[in-house]
């Protein structure tokens, strides 16, 4: 359901983007919040390599509200923008760390190359997958094992783990644009160098769904704003 949900607000194929020049650029800023109840952490349940998985507890990371009510791990992008700067594909990393995902969600371009690493010293099988199709499903049987993939698709991935790891889980959010953040442990976020116009801006989090909100961006002027989980 939760993968279902996310695909409708990041399409695996979207509008053609058109690189260039950006006049009058500016930010739009702002801060994600949660306004309900904060339910106590969820210790999960830990059923297989015990002597690594379990040497320490550990706990559902779906929601996560930082200082001020800041909601960390939102998606935030402008919807169906066409043009604008150039996307910026770089390096990621995925790592299978003490039998959790590090990071727990990841936003990058098309074309970035993706490193899935095995840090524990059991068997991992990084299982990557968008609804009807496997970006990456590997085992990593050694520690310090590493295998990279150049991701050339667009949308939402939800990452588990074969190996019997069942508490395990991601979130990857893979853009044909560059207009996309992740909220930081405040809920903070910031998108650069947008062209003036008029946009609507989409949120996305595992646990509370989607949102959106409309923006003006004025040349050169900066646009601070403020959405609100409840």
């Amino acid at each position: 359901m939760l993968l279902a949900v996310g695909l409708a607000v990041l399409p695996a194929a979207a509008l053609a983007y058109t690189p260039g020049a950006v006049t009058g650029g500016a930010t739009v800023r702002g801060v994600v919040k949660f306004t309900g109840a904060v339910p106590a952490p969820v210790k999960l349940d830990i059923v297989k390599d015990n002597e690594v998985c379990g040497a320490e507890p550990k706990y559902d990371e779906s929601l996560q509200v930082g200082a001020g009510q800041g909601l960390a791990n939102v998606v935030v992008f402008i919807d169906k923008i066409d043009k604008g700067k150039p996307l910026a594909p770089g390096k990621a990393e995925l790592d299978n760390h003490k039998c959790r995902f590090v990071p727990h969600l990841q936003a990058f371009s098309v074309g970035t190359e993706l490193a899935v690493k095995n840090s524990d010293g059991v068997l991992h099988n990084t299982h990557i997958r968008l609804p009807n199709s496997d970006v990456f499903n590997y085992a990593l049987p050694e520690k310090g094992q590493v295998i990279k993939k150049k991701v050339s698709r667009a949308g939402l991935m939800k990452v588990g783990c074969d190996a019997g790891h069942v508490w395990m889980g991601a979130w990857i959010a893979v853009f044909d644009h560059p207009y996309f953040a992740v909220t930081d442990k405040d809920g903070k976020f910031s998108l650069a160098d947008v062209p003036p116009g008029q946009y609507n801006l989409m949120f996305w989090h595992e646990k509370l769904g989607k949102g959106s909100q409309k923006v003006t961006v004025q040349p050169g002027a900066a646009q601070d704003l403020t959405h609100v989980y409840k």
